[in-house]
């Protein structure tokens, strides 16, 4: 194998090979670095989960046979004491189940018949930075140790963020991710003795009693399938997930503690809005490793393949015009965050005040609706929440003493549209970016005053 490539995508999962194969279908010469063996490449700690929509916005294939398992209709949010139960359902809340390995297989099949060179059972080490640009990696595997050259590079290595970690210093690039901007998450798949009695929806339960920060999810993959798991926010002094897990389904969901567990894992997973700015010079950077992921619930597969996209194409108009610094890479920038960045950092915001109610606020807020049921899928949706308190109800809520909450919660709805529009407002010039910037970190430092504040 020739090791110079028009473009090196370093991480097979769904963001890495929907790059590659669009890059390699636009004619470049790509590689595709992958740590797993080829078969295995779809293998994680995962809600297995992808909504329908994502399929049809970027014009891919729906899985069927062996990659899909199961069809859901939407989700069911459960409040933490169990006594109230949002139905979201629609257009917007159909997912797929999906076997994560035949998917994976799918994809990474997909991106070789294009032309795509695999180079899987190989580890990225690092990047090789000459006058501020990436001009190469560093690799390890069974198959070849040594340095793999190319014009452009992507990382999609997932959270690790291999290449983003040591990349090029460019304006507001962050090369690190906070903490408090991290899941940490344990997952199981388990057989029941009998069947589920509802296949049709997906569960999460809110408790941060059991979930703090985070929440529990069950989803079913057949009748008597399931995909569950647990995370949470990954700061000192939350517990152990697995352990927290195993708590929760002994003391709410008997019938899911006797099942039999076919496999356990864990893992990181961000839970933010996506970095500021995704690309450095001769650097795109996909998927987790961007933090491309719905900061409500953690799901990533559809935003990574629609960037993944996004990222070939625009790969391929930066080589075209000879220019691979992050000013010719700023393209891919502007479509997501314009597009889904607007809709996911709007969501970041309302994932700041979840994490800071209490279980008795989730409770309450649920039980009352303040926040409906439509409401709860236009958020998912669109990133955007609407309250209509009339003034009635307004002063019942002072006189028992829930008016902070209702505040809260206005006040965050409308900062969740500002952040939407700021971001729809990305700059095309790179030249006024640190601009955009200032303003994005004022905003989120009031989302995080808000949710400081004692409802």
């Amino acid at each position: 194998m020739e090791h110079f490539f028009d473009l090196v995508v370093v991480g097979a999962g769904p963001g890495g090979c929907l790059t590659a194969k669009t890059a390699a279908k636009g004619g470049l010469k790509v590689c595709l670095i992958e740590a797993k063996p080829a078969e295995y490449v779809g293998l994680k700690a995962c809600g297995d989960a992808v909504g329908k929509h994502h399929f049809d916005n970027i014009g891919l294939r729906y899985p069927e046979g062996p990659e899909l398992c199961w069809e859901l209709r939407g989700v069911k949010i459960v409040s933490p004491d169990g006594e109230t139960v949002f139905n979201v359902e629609g257009m917007g809340a159909k997912a797929f189940l999906l076997d994560r390995k035949e998917f994976g297989k799918r994809l990474v099949k997909e991106a070789l018949d294009t032309g795509v060179e695999l180079m899987d059972e190989t580890t990225a080490i690092e990047p090789l930075v000459e006058d501020s640009h990436i001009t190469a990696v560093r690799v390890t595997g069974k198959r070849f140790r040594g340095t793999i050259r190319g014009r452009v590079f992507v990382d999609a290595s997932g959270v690790s963020a291999v290449l983003r970690r040591k990349a090029p210093e460019t304006p507001g690039f962050e090369r690190t991710v906070a903490r408090r901007d991290l899941e940490l998450a344990y997952r199981e798949l388990r057989v029941l003795e009998g069947e589920l009695e509802d296949v049709e929806y997906g569960y999460i339960y809110l408790t941060q009693r059991y979930a703090p920060g985070g929440y529990f999810w069950l989803f079913p993959k057949g009748v008597r399938n399931v995909n569950t798991g647990l995370g949470v926010q990954a700061v000192e002094g939350n517990p152990n997930p697995q352990i927290s897990f195993t708590k929760f389904i002994e003391d709410r969901l008997p019938h899911i503690a006797k099942a039999k567990v076919l496999d356990g894992r864990g893992a990181y997973v961000p839970t933010r809005r996506p970095l500021d700015n995704m690309v450095s010079n001769g650097l795109l950077v996909v998927g987790d490793a961007a933090c491309q992921v719905n900061p409500i619930h953690g799901g990533g597969l559809g935003p990574a393949m629609t960037a993944g996209k996004l990222a070939g194409e625009t790969v391929l108009d930066a080589l075209e015009r000879g220019d691979v610094s992050y000013r010719g890479l700023w393209r891919y920038n502007v479509e997501y965050m314009r597009g889904y960045g607007s809709k996911q950092a709007s969501l970041d915001v309302f994932r700041m005040l979840l994490q800071s109610l209490s279980d008795d606020d989730l409770n309450y807020g649920m039980s009352r609706g303040l926040i409906s049921e439509g409401d709860v899928l236009k958020a998912s949706m669109q990133g955007e929440v609407k309250l209509t308190i009339t003034e009635k109800v307004l002063k019942f809520l002072r006189s028992i003493g829930r008016l902070s909450l209702v505040v809260k919660l206005k006040e965050t709805a409308a900062l969740m549209k500002l952040v939407k529009s700021h971001y729809q407002a990305f700059p095309e010039n790179p030249d006024e970016y640190l601009s955009w910037l200032r303003e994005t970190r004022r905003l989120f430092e009031e989302a995080r005053k808000i949710g400081l504040r004692k409802a």
